[in-house]
């Protein structure tokens, strides 16, 4: 037994529920280097990095691939997914490397990915002499951009937000692209959902400009890897699936807490990590969570960062810097650190609970190990009935399958952002729509938005207005600026999260520090620090009432009768509660002087079954309100949907609604109603 695993087991505040030991299954081998017929510069640098053979999906990739096919890579973390796109891009570009022609777009999630991928790249192209990869996103230097623009790279490593903005504003960009023969996405699983709807967009505009490419999708972690690429390029895909795997031995421990708090557990957890010198990640579902932990092991002594969103880009990047070098030994993180940004190998990965879905799990795990040494993964279980049941049945928990990922593109508020900023790329028939997005131009031209011009549809000085408050592909809803009474900007916060985060009189968390909200007007919150011990949190008292707009289906299931629909959402918060931390004990109520509403036009499901005749209301309340929470813990599981992806709402009436918690929908409701049995 190893000295964490007697550590965890001497405890009695813990109770160790299931060990796991995993040990590395390589992909099965292939070819030599030698054997595919690559430049002899291209074999030299495979064989410097030690990669003497290819595996065998790696090779049916690089075929595929060379003979002009989509294709959607399916391969563990540390397999050589970027190898297996990687090699023909080169092959490619060392054909003729003094060529001044853009051959290639390998597009990253986030800037700092691209960052750390363009290393490895620029390792390759040293081989051949003239061959050059460059990173072009919203950090390149003007001068830098100038340069690649007169002089253009072979490849070009960017993220989606980069290609949204240059299609727009840069002639230079859409003439660049124009000889693109390869584009890639990586982490292509993050493209599900909202953030997806919007991608899809981007490619389909980008398309306009890069004319017969070839486009390459690749994760660790698509359980329905054709359909998914299929639907996000709007093309045919052929999948090559390597399966997954992790080079060192891999201890998966559940773990359940006897006698303290899963906060106080995950302290426990971290400070055993920290004493056994094992470099740490621990994850978290949230925000506030994320901060309330990182409050909790500062005052418990513990030195350890925070990285989530809505911290600065500098910020997270100094964190990610400190776990890379060792200066510091573990962090505190929300998904933003699922994606493969270069934190180095990590010994241990603490998970305050049970993810969402086997696809996260994987994703958070993926990076312990990757030396070959042992590595431990500790999973907190809770009293939710996931973890309950898991309790139960510890071997289901590692026997699952990688989830659909759920993309729709048919969202009403996406489709307009992307219709206005088609038409500023280069003005466009109606022809190029279908019947789904001609409905939407209808209504830009309606509001004069759009105009049509000599047959084409052409933005307006209103429709450049509407655009320029919604040009983000990270959400929908707008944006509040987090500012200090001084006008320095610390953060952002998204609506309607922000309205029961940044409240006049909420404490709100940010990096570890509490602040006071003084107002929230206008787009902006104004707030001033605390002192780093101060006692108090805040938890909002808000409703949230929904209004049936339009039904789309409508079926029966066992009594339920379902209905998918077009609903409009509106969020109140009319005060808060203060709370003393850590204990949580309640020490009063505010009312505020005025509700703070929000309002957003969404997709869900309505579901409804006569109430009990043996319960008077409160109770009928009781066991709706539930039904929603368990079917949408179910759904979670089903869909692939984070614990912010979905809202609910239940009445004693018998009526539940479950929504898409985005403006306009993200798709996941329209796949609860379709796997409703399922769940």
């Amino acid at each position: 037994m190893s000295g964490l695993l007697r550590d965890l087991h001497s405890d009695s505040g813990r109770r160790v529920v299931h060990v796991r030991v995993e040990y590395p299954k390589p992909p099965r081998e292939g070819p030599r280097v030698e054997d595919l017929g690559l430049p002899e510069s291209l074999v030299s640098a495979l064989r410097s990095r030690g990669i003497t053979r290819l595996y065998e999906f790696q090779a049916k990739a690089i075929l595929l691939i060379r003979a002009g096919r989509n294709v959607s890579i399916v391969a563990g973390t540390g397999t050589g997914k970027t190898e297996a796109f990687l090699i023909p891009i080169l092959e490619e570009v060392m054909k003729n490397p003094y060529s001044t022609e853009v051959k290639a777009l390998i597009i990253y999630p986030t800037k700092a990915l691209a960052r750390d991928q363009l290393k490895r790249i620029n390792y390759y192209t040293a081989f051949a002499f003239g061959a050059r990869a460059a990173v072009l996103d919203g950090d390149t230097p003007e001068r830098e951009r100038r340069a690649i623009y007169s002089m253009p790279p072979h490849i070009i490593i960017t993220n989606p937000d980069m290609i949204h903005m240059s299609l727009q504003y840069s002639r230079d960009f859409r003439r660049i692209v124009s000889t693109v023969k390869y584009v890639v996405f990586d982490d292509a699983h993050v493209y599900s959902g909202v953030f997806g709807a919007h991608v899809a967009y981007v490619i389909k505009r980008l398309k306009r400009f890069v004319r017969d490419a070839v486009f390459i999708a690749a994760s660790a972690t698509l359980g329905n890897p054709k359909e998914f690429a299929e639907t996000l390029f709007g093309e045919t895909v052929d999948v090559v699936d390597a399966g997954t795997t992790r080079k060192g031995t891999t201890l998966h421990v559940l773990i359940r807490p006897t006698s303290r708090s899963k906060i106080s557990e995950t302290l426990k957890l971290l400070e055993l990590c920290i004493k056994r010198n094992l470099k740490t990640l621990v994850f978290v579902d949230s925000h506030r969570l994320a901060e309330l932990i990182k409050v909790s092991a500062d005052r418990a002594g513990l030195r350890v960062g925070i990285h989530r969103a809505g911290l600065r880009p500098e910020e997270r990047y100094r964190v990610e810097e400190a776990l890379r070098t060792g200066t510091l030994q573990a962090v505190i993180s929300t998904p933003t650190l699922e994606l493969g940004i270069d934190i180095g190998d990590l010994d241990a990965v603490i998970l305050y609970s049970i993810p969402p879905t086997y696809s996260k799990y994987v994703q958070r795990i993926g990076r312990v190990g990757r030396r070959g040494q042992v590595s431990y993964v500790l999973t907190i279980l809770g009293d939710d009935p996931i973890s309950s049941y898991y309790e139960r049945n510890p071997r289901e928990f590692f026997e699952r399958k990688f989830e659909e990922r759920v993309l729709e593109p048919e969202n009403e508020e996406i489709a307009k952002v992307h219709l206005l900023a088609m038409a500023r790329d280069s003005p466009y028939s109606l022809d190029e729509l279908n019947s789904f997005e001609r409905e939407i131009a209808s209504w830009l031209l309606s509001r004069r938005y759009l105009r049509i011009r000599r047959g084409l549809l052409v933005i307006t000085r209103e429709g450049a207005r509407f655009l320029s408050e919604r040009q983000s592909l990270r959400g929908v809803g707008k944006v509040v600026r987090i500012v200090t009474k001084s006008g320095r900007t610390i953060g952002f916060r998204e609506l309607p999260m922000a309205l029961k985060e940044l409240h006049p009189g909420a404490v709100y968390l940010h990096g570890g520090r509490p602040y006071l909200s003084l107002y929230l007007e206008r787009g902006k919150a104004v707030v001033e620090p605390l002192p780093s011990d101060y006692p108090f949190l805040t938890k909002p008292l808000y409703y949230s009432e929904p209004d049936l707009v339009k039904s789309h289906a409508q079926r029966t299931y066992k009594g339920f009768m379902l209905q998918y629909i077009s609903l409009s959402i509106r969020d109140s918060v009319y005060g808060y509660v203060v709370k003393r931390y850590p204990s949580m004990e309640p020490i009063r109520e505010v009312f505020l002087e005025k509700e703070y509403a929000y309002s957003f036009r969404t997709k869900g499901l309505l579901i409804w079954t006569p109430p009990s005749d043996t319960f008077d209301e409160w109770s009928n309340a009781e066991a709706f309100h539930a039904i929603e929470h368990a079917l949408i813990s179910a759904a979670e599981i089903v869909t692939g949907a984070s614990p912010t992806d979905l809202g609910g709402i239940s009445f004693p009436s018998g009526h539940i609604y479950i929504y898409d918690a985005f403006p306009g929908g993200s798709g996941l409701s329209k796949e609860i109603y379709r796997r409703f049995e399922e769940i």
